[in-house]
């Protein structure tokens, strides 16, 4: 069997975005960015055009050496958003969350610009979601506010996490994925996925899934790529308060306290 050349590999769906992104806002080079922030549980971008986008930061993936998580600390305000948004190429957490929240930041003014392509449902994520009472859910991370609401609509409810600290009995760990995905009809995913970098396997390993959601503020990428690959509809966030929200994100401040900054949206494919 012929190996492939690096220059045949299907693209990441991070760099995906990236590419098209770039052809969406073709003024790229006129856009900054103000401010970068790296939370504990939230990395956040300031755009030029006040726009702002998070990724959830993964930190229980960082090997700090000494005090110091980032080695080009001091430099990214004041770089073009192209520049930082291509960091989501990069197999370093910090740099590749700092790109994805570039990314999110310039997908809020390409909505903004075209909005008749992305449409929007009223509807609560959850509510959005068709569940039989004989479906096999897979759930990957473990979102909270999803689980009794599944529970409610069928016993057959598989949670992969992770993160070992978030895990209890009858979560999954993550190496799971390989006998679970196969089996979903219904697939849940955190945006943490986008993240942390593992977000093509588990699409590429949910063909037979009849719906796919993703979840959470990583997901405020340009939506194209990710329903190329059949997810059905992506539960994300606008910033409607950037200045606060990075505040909040330089405190230590998660979801819950980033809420009076934010907006919950639904994005579904254009029919």
């Amino acid at each position: 069997m012929n190996k492939k050349n690096k220059c045949d590999i299907d693209l990441r769906i991070v760099e995906e975005a990236l590419e098209l992104t770039c052809k969406k806002v073709d003024d790229t080079s006129k856009i900054n960015v103000k401010k970068v922030c790296i939370g504990l549980g939230y990395t956040g971008v300031k755009l030029s055009t006040g726009h702002a986008g998070l990724c959830h930061t993964q930190q229980s993936e960082l090997s700090p050496q000494c005090c110091q998580v980032n080695d080009k600390a001091g430099t990214f305000a004041g770089s073009s958003a192209l520049e930082l948004a291509s960091l989501v190429k990069s197999w370093d957490f910090i740099k590749n969350n700092i790109g994805i929240a570039t990314l999110n930041a310039l997908f809020q003014v390409i909505f903004e610009r075209n909005p008749y392509d992305y449409p929007l449902s009223e509807e609560n994520i959850v509510d959005f979601i068709e569940i039989k009472a004989d479906d096999t859910v897979v759930m990957i991370g473990k979102i909270g506010p999803f689980i009794q609401p599944i529970k409610e609509k069928t016993d057959r409810l598989f949670i992969i996490e992770r993160n070992p600290l978030h895990r209890n009995e009858g979560t999954l760990p993550d190496t799971a994925c390989e006998e679970y995905l196969p089996e979903a009809d219904v697939l849940l995913i955190t945006g943490s996925t986008i993240a942390n970098g593992s977000i093509d396997y588990i699409l590429n390993s949910s063909k037979n899934a009849r719906e796919i959601i993703m979840v959470g503020p990583t997901c405020g990428l340009i939506p194209d790529p990710f329903f190329n690959k059949g997810v059905t509809a992506i539960g994300g966030i606008k910033i409607t308060d950037a200045d606060k929200a990075l505040q909040i994100i330089a405190e230590g401040g998660g979801t819950k306290a980033l809420k009076p900054t934010m907006k919950f949206t639904t994005i579904i494919p254009k029919k």
